[in-house]
């Protein structure tokens, strides 16, 4: 865990110990391995191992927080959907003094044979992303919801269909590299939220309408298309809901 002598500075807001606790730590340990098969187009494969940070790692690195007066819960809600089907929310909240920071991210959908076993996997994945976004320490890309996961898809949009043996297919561009497509669920939970602060408090509503439309020059909320896109509405809609 890479971590700096502990500060002397006593913290009087959340803002001011999160940045504390950021001086000093800034990623957790890697004590869990990784292991994932690739197959190339010869029909051969490869396995290649990775280090990652285990929820066991993420919450050790969390410990001087403590020291801080920083604090957090993880619990855990149920959305009903329109479609008929839910959505289960992580809500990570940090708390210190009288202030508290709250912030949810949706489980993965599970689609897997033992699906109890499948969801203490999930959470786990999710508690351990929802932490280390939360208190602002380094996170890397990692899998221990292997299980989860089916083989890498075939990358979507194309330049055609592939008229020769064993031809790649190409991408038309790199957008979705850069700025890939926001989630279903997210969606959904985004448009829940707007929703509601649409019909309970419309002036708020048209600040953020008006402040997303400035960042992304377009007309209307929807349809929210990127992760980006979905990442400004999440943040604004939490200041909203801290402000009322």
């Amino acid at each position: 865990m890479a971590t700096k002598p502990p500060s002397t500075k006593t913290p009087s807001s959340l803002s001011e110990a999160l940045a504390i606790f950021q001086s000093q730590v800034k990623s957790a340990d890697r004590t869990g391995v990784a292991r994932e098969t690739r197959r190339d187009k010869k029909g051969g494969s490869s396995t290649t191992e990775r280090k990652y940070s285990t929820l066991e790692d993420v919450i050790k690195a969390l410990q001087p927080a403590t020291e801080l007066g920083i604090s957090h819960t993880q619990t855990f809600d149920v959305i009903p959907l329109e479609t008929g089907q839910t959505l289960t929310v992580c809500i990570t909240t940090l708390y210190f003094k009288d202030e508290k920071l709250e912030s949810k991210l949706p489980l993965k959908e599970l689609k897997g044979y033992n699906i109890m076993h499948d969801l203490g996997i999930s959470i786990t994945y999710t508690r351990r992303y929802a932490l280390g976004a939360a208190y602002g320490i380094g996170s890397e890309i990692d899998d221990d919801a292997m299980s989860l996961n089916q083989p890498p898809p075939a990358r979507q949009g194309t330049a055609g269909t592939p008229t020769k043996p064993n031809q790649e297919l190409q991408p038309v561009s790199n957008k979705a590299k850069t700025d890939p497509p926001i989630t279903n669920e997210a969606r959904e939970v985004l448009n829940s939220k707007l929703l509601k602060i649409k019909e309970e408090h419309p002036d708020e509503f048209q600040k953020l309408l008006d402040s997303y439309k400035k960042e992304f020059g377009v007309k209307k909320i929807n349809p929210i298309t990127t992760a980006k896109q979905g990442a400004f509405l999440a943040l604004a809609i939490s200041k909203i809901d801290e402000s009322l």
